[in-house]
């Protein structure tokens, strides 16, 4: 960093926040995007988050786009939520004069980028638009307004992608590394993935009272993990968290392309937490007002909802999701919480249960010690 730094490259923290379920996960996936791959998976009009960054860092840059070494502190996968996700991107400032302030420069930015995030289209959103505007010529009066472009630009973003806040990033961080290797230098340039001090992830899993299927919550298809059972013994999932806070070798829990060298990390807190999901709690009203009254029973079922908060330095690859799965089967009574303490010894990801969907979790936050972005 310190040579582009000399060139007049400037190093930003970026915070971002996302619907996952509209992205291909965060990191960049170049000409994989806009197309159907080989398991004929169809990926038009979907792009990484990344992707979309860079095509908005273009836009407001302009013909001097100079920037590089953009790097997440989480790269989430395809479905994945994120409520506070962090990364970083070194600019080129060829005109630093035109720029008063650092304060301004953060300001601009973080508008810039919305700005340009809020118009993108994707090509295979314009091209559905006007083949359909195309079929339906014949069919409507000669008067009749279509989109103009600018609108259906707007309009096709939906807001799935908004950058929370920009920040030059600080010059240096500690090496963690120097301790264990003398020949490593103390300091090395900030850098978002490797300053992160604290993850949180939230899971959230809804459960059906019935398996008639009356509880559809068709607005929580991509929000939770919806699962069909009279309860979720959220106790017995909590004791069973208990177990795995703290410093384990978590194989039990890694996916099998999870690259990272050890399997050892620590888990500050894990807490499950339960509450209803009914009527009154979306709209505002009292209980008593869906419980023995307008015709319903006392006991009449809701659905539950169960949140899952993990709390850790650091996670390996779908760790949390694999650790979910785990946790649902001790809910629903498949898995007793004294299990998983035999589970984390076996070192075996084939002796776990299978792994929760994506759309339920959520990164929530990332902290970079002092540094508050």
């Amino acid at each position: 960093m310190s040579l582009r730094r000399s060139s007049g490259f400037v190093r930003y923290a970026i915070s971002c926040q996302y619907h996952g379920s509209s992205f291909l996960g965060f990191v960049y996936q170049g000409n994989q995007e806009d197309q159907i791959n080989q398991h004929g998976t169809d990926l038009r009009g979907y792009r990484s988050v990344e992707g979309r960054i860079r095509e908005a860092l273009e836009d407001f840059l302009g013909s001097s786009a100079d920037y590089e070494n953009i790097q997440v502190s989480s790269r989430t996968d395809r479905g994945v939520h994120a409520l506070k996700n962090t990364f970083h991107v070194d600019i080129l400032h060829s005109n630093s004069s035109a720029i008063k302030t650092q304060e301004e420069m953060e300001r601009r930015l973080r508008r810039g980028l919305n700005y340009h995030l809020g118009r993108q289209v994707s090509s295979w959103d314009r091209d559905q638009h006007f083949q359909k505007r195309k079929r339906q010529r014949s069919k409507v009066p000669a008067n009749y307004t279509y989109f103009s472009d600018s609108y259906w630009a707007r309009y096709s973003a939906n807001d799935e992608l908004k950058i929370l806040s920009v920040k030059q990033a600080p010059d240096f961080m500690d090496n963690p590394y120097s301790k264990q290797d003398t020949s490593q230098p103390p300091t090395v340039d900030w850098n978002a993935r490797f300053s992160a001090t604290e993850r949180t992830y939230v899971y959230r899993l809804l459960c059906y009272p019935s398996q008639d299927g009356n509880w559809s919550v068709p607005f929580e298809w991509d929000r939770s993990w919806r699962i069909r059972s009279r309860s979720m013994n959220y106790e017995a999932m909590q004791e069973a968290a208990l177990s795995m806070e703290g410093t384990h070798d978590f194989s039990s829990f890694r996916a099998s392309k999870c690259i990272r060298k050890s399997p050892v990390v620590t888990m500050k807190s894990i807490k499950v937490h339960s509450q209803p999901y009914g009527p009154w709690n979306i709209l505002g009203g009292d209980q008593g007002l869906w419980t023995g009254q307008d015709g319903l029973d006392s006991d009449y079922p809701i659905p539950q909802l169960v949140s899952i908060r993990i709390v850790g330095n650091s996670f390996l690859y779908r760790q949390v999701r694999n650790m979910v799965g785990c946790l649902a089967q001790v809910g629903t009574g498949k898995i007793d919480p004294g299990d998983i303490k035999g589970l984390l010894e076996q070192k075996d990801r084939r002796k776990a249960p299978t792994m929760a969907p994506a759309h339920g979790l959520f990164l929530a936050d990332v902290k970079h010690g002092d540094f508050h972005l």
